[in-house]
């Protein structure tokens, strides 16, 4: 790892520029409580990584984004300590940290884990927080003297925002501006705030907020991928975890409105929708035009085999995994605005995009019917993901370490 400045930010809130008081005053009431102790000296920094669980890197585009990070932190030569929210270390999640050399902080019988961390406080010289609510709950904890990361994963406002303006919901709505309020005053409560697309790094500097980086989710090419040429795939895929409601909004309407017009040029098209936790209503789609097979450890053949990968979402933020995996495996994307959104990918060239059902609709049949377009978009996708390489993401990573 490069050397890390010892030069530190102001431990007190950022100066708030265009930010609102309101964000400001909560804020000031996220400052740590802790006695400001000197941090304990060590020829390796140490990195305590918080997030709701350990990373289930097979379930979730969010957990596999941090299980690759927590890789190259090992890389940059951090000690890094493990605190799931939840207290938990199941297998075999837990077996694979420990084998990268990651402590894990885990309640036990006679202490929890949060009493567990109390007790060390002078031992992180960092600590990376995923997602509003334990950034709200860890800072106030943390030695002052702590250098504290908070990674949005994605702006949780502003897919709130969205999703209610999707369907109408002015009670969402109020709830989104709220956390809109809390997502800026713990970035301005920070040393560093971490996006995943620049598109929301420019939203929170409008905002005043200082010292925002980019670090996207980690691509790479598959390299016992099978190429498989186009005549002898056939299908569509999609996957997604089905707690998060973008990807439940968009099986709805890729089901329910998209497909119908597909099937009524080609009704040989048939559907796997892929994903942990499908509830009882998605379930429901088991016919002989759609497949919901539920969780499924290994999922490669299914990009293999399939003929084009979509991803109709509707609303959402920050980078979607799913669309970085599709091309790590070489299979053309069809997605919205909102879908490719922050990956610098161009409609017609890396991937196709569309808005509304009949669009969309037009556009499967068009990737799914033409092999040269296809095989274009492919390839191009391919070269796409590169900037999002462990050694790019690795410079990123550097550089705001550097800061600190």
């Amino acid at each position: 790892m490069a050397a890390i400045s010892n030069s530190s930010l102001n431990n007190g809130p950022k100066k708030p520029g265009a930010m609102n008081t309101i964000a400001l005053k909560l804020s000031q009431l996220l400052i740590s409580s802790s006695r400001s102790k000197p941090l304990v000296a060590s020829s390796k920094k140490t990195l305590l990584v918080i997030d709701d669980y350990l990373p289930f890197y097979d379930k979730s585009s969010g957990s596999k984004r941090l299980f690759e990070l927590l890789k190259l932190f090992i890389g940059m030569d951090f000690k890094v300590i493990y605190l799931p929210e939840d207290g938990k270390a199941p297998q075999p999640y837990a077996g694979e940290l420990q084998e990268m050399g990651i402590e894990i902080i885990a309640a036990t019988s006679g202490k929890s884990h949060v009493d567990q961390l109390k007790e060390r406080l002078n031992e992180f010289h960092y600590a990376w927080i995923s997602r509003p609510t334990l950034n709200k709950k860890y800072q106030k904890i943390l030695n002052k003297n702590t250098k504290t990361i908070f990674d949005t994963v994605d702006l949780h406002y502003l897919r709130m925002l969205r999703q209610a303006e999707n369907e109408g919901n002015e009670k969402l709505k109020r709830r989104a501006l709220k956390t809109k309020k809390l997502e800026l005053a713990l970035a301005l409560n920070s040393h560093a705030t971490v996006t995943v697309t620049g598109i929301e790094k420019d939203i929170l500097e409008r905002e005043g907020i200082e010292h925002v980086f980019v670090i996207p989710n980690v691509h790479f090419l598959n390299p016992n991928n099978k190429n498989t040429p186009f005549e002898e795939r056939k299908g569509i895929l999609f996957i997604g975890g089905y707690k998060h409601e973008p990807n439940v909004d968009a099986v709805k309407w890729l089901v329910e409105e998209i497909m119908p017009k597909v099937w009524a040029t080609d009704p040989s098209i048939h559907l796997t929708l892929l994903g942990s936790d499908p509830s009882e209503e998605l379930l429901a789609y088991n016919s002989d035009r759609v497949s919901v097979p539920g969780y499924l450890q290994k999922v490669a053949d299914y990009f293999y085999e399939n003929r084009i990968f979509v991803a109709p979402l509707r609303y959402g933020a920050g980078m979607k995994g799913k669309i970085g995996q599709s091309m790590e495996y070489g299979l053309p994307v069809v997605s919205t605005s909102i879908g490719v959104e922050g990956m610098d990918l161009i409609d017609g060239h890396n991937v196709l995009v569309a808005e509304s059902t009949n669009d969309f609709a037009n556009r499967i049949l068009q990737l799914y019917q033409n092999p040269e377009l296809w095989s274009s978009i492919k390839n191009n996708s391919i070269k796409a993901i590169e900037d999002y390489s462990p050694a790019e993401v690795t410079k990123k990573l550097d550089k705001l370490f550097k800061t600190l």
